[in-house]
């Protein structure tokens, strides 16, 4: 292990210290790829791993993952990156070859990628994957003491490099983290004007459109024609599939949402690898049952409600409101087969104006 510090005032050092790791030290200097280019140099075995420290790494089968590093076809590796607690994976590059010719790229989300596809191409390697996950842990910190470093490194960093959508997303982020929700809305307008501009949208750019999206709903501003936009360039991105269902349901287009909040449920959270996009898996369970419930309550079909309610307070970290929802739809549900059948003709109901 080979820690690099860069200035920490904790007892980081201590720590490496302690479990054997090989301690450099790096002046911070608003580069990320300086710093993790200075710890490349210090590399001595076949590959390098790198992590950070609020990174979790998980191997479950080492004669795999032996087997995957014995390969002398690969100059890299991708693992599943698990960004939060209870998300799925997605695949990230974070396994190379210790090669004098790959190098971090970026001042801020450093970039090995391009020099690992320029040896790809010259010595006519692949890149593969293996089955080891990094689960990601910082994010359940407060993440505001970081911002003063953050947004100006991210604001320098696409002054130079706009068509970084991804920097685009997240320096939106943070100004929401800041409280500055004007702010991280031309952020991430910016990001979509940036995917536009492209001969081709990359996956992972549909973050952007969907934070672009969930802000102008928040704001009261158009955001119909823009949700359209993105199914129809990711047309497999759940959550976009999820905001789609949240405005059926909001302009009584209950079958419509029905169908959409029903394909959500059936996808089974701990199977699910989306390659380009990690999601909450509470999406899968509590959130889309709940969903279920609203749908089926407004749609008239309260049993079916109190089933919804009752499925999502089994998952829900907060199961009482849940439970009190399908309490009230159950009691409607009664109370409507109890109600006598009327012999009289039925009357239209008066349009209103």
């Amino acid at each position: 292990m080979i820690v690099i510090d860069t200035g920490s005032r904790d007892d980081t050092v201590a720590i490496a210290q302690q479990y054997g790791a090989r301690l450099g030290y790096f002046a911070w200097c608003n580069d990320f790829s300086a710093a993790r280019n200075h710890a490349l140099a210090q590399v001595e075995h076949e590959w390098v791993l790198y992590i950070d420290a609020d990174e979790r790494l998980i191997v479950p089968d080492l004669a795999h993952w032996r087997a995957c590093l014995a390969d002398a076809s690969k100059a890299a590796l991708n693992l599943r990156l698990h960004p939060k607690l209870g998300w799925t994976g997605y695949s990230e590059m974070r396994i190379f070859r210790n090669d004098l010719r790959i190098r971090f790229v970026g001042e801020i989300h450093e970039r090995i990628q391009p020099a690992v596809q320029a040896v790809c191409a010259a010595d006519g390697l692949t890149v593969g994957d293996a089955d080891v996950s990094l689960q990601h842990v910082g994010y359940e910190a407060d993440q505001r003491p970081k911002l003063a470093r953050n947004i100006p490194l991210l604001q320098a960093y696409l002054a130079r490099e706009p068509g970084r959508v991804y920097c685009w997303w997240h320096l939106g982020e943070q100004h929401r983290l800041m409280g500055n929700a004007a702010a991280a809305l031309a952020a991430w307008e910016n990001g979509v004007a940036a995917v536009r501009a492209q001969p081709q949208a990359e996956p992972s750019d549909s973050l952007v459109f969907a934070a672009l999206i969930a802000a102008r709903y928040q704001a009261g501003l158009p955001m119909d024609d823009l949700l359209a936009e993105a199914l129809l360039m990711f047309p497999g991105q759940y959550t976009l599939h999820w905001m789609t269902g949240k405005r059926a349901l909001e302009c009584g287009a209950y079958d419509q949402a029905r169908q959409i909040f029903s394909d959500l449920a059936a996808v089974d959270p701990a199977q699910l690898f989306d390659a380009h996009a990690a999601y909450d898996r509470d999406l899968f369970t509590h959130m889309v049952q709940e969903s279920l419930g609203l749908t089926e309550f407004r749609a008239g079909h309260f049993a079916a409600a109190a089933a919804h309610y009752r499925q999502a307070a089994l998952t829900s970290p907060d199961p009482a409101p849940l439970q009190a929802k399908a309490a009230l739809a159950a009691a409607k549900a009664s109370a409507l087969t109890k109600q006598p059948q009327s012999h009289m003709s039925p009357v239209a109901p008066q349009q209103k104006p």
